[in-house]
């Protein structure tokens, strides 16, 4: 049942957030790029805030990097208006057991476990991509960090 109900709560959490999202990466896109850019990589965090994520460039030697500009802009912009889920939001799905020895414990498992995060926020940002994409030439990647392999958008 928490699933259920964190599932139609970030959905429209994301739906909220999309407007915002979407301009960015339309700004970001029409930027220059120079011709060292190779693509583009957005990688999602899971917490630390919650469903956060940073783009970088793919330059030279294959390296990951904030940069160009555009690349910095756009991640201070998400910077401004994350989180999309707050602590506090999400300890409202979050089974809490007590213990008497060591007090208050998260349980070992919890039902936001079972989220298909990948299933979620790749559609996401696909979508916000083939509105934003233009003519950007670049191949564009995510992957949900430690969960998923880069899957191009």
């Amino acid at each position: 049942m928490q699933l259920k109900q964190f599932q139609v709560f970030l959905a429209g959490r994301m739906d909220e957030f999309y407007p915002d999202v979407r301009d960015a990466f339309a700004t970001l896109l029409d930027a220059g790029f120079p011709d060292s850019i190779k693509g583009l990589h957005i990688e999602v965090f899971l917490d630390d805030p919650a469903f956060s994520f940073r783009l970088f460039s793919k330059g030279k030697n294959d390296v990951w990097a904030d940069e160009p500009e555009a690349v910095k802009e756009l991640n201070e912009t998400i910077d401004r208006i994350w989180p999309i889920v707050t602590e506090d939001e999400l300890d409202q799905y979050t089974v809490w057991e007590d213990d008497p020895k060591w007090g208050r414990q998260v349980a070992l498992e919890q039902p936001l476990d079972k989220l298909n995060v990948p299933g979620i926020i790749f559609p996401w940002f696909k979508k916000i991509v083939s509105e934003t994409r233009g003519d950007f030439s670049y191949p564009i990647t995510a992957l949900v960090h430690d969960i998923t392999l880069p899957e191009e958008l």
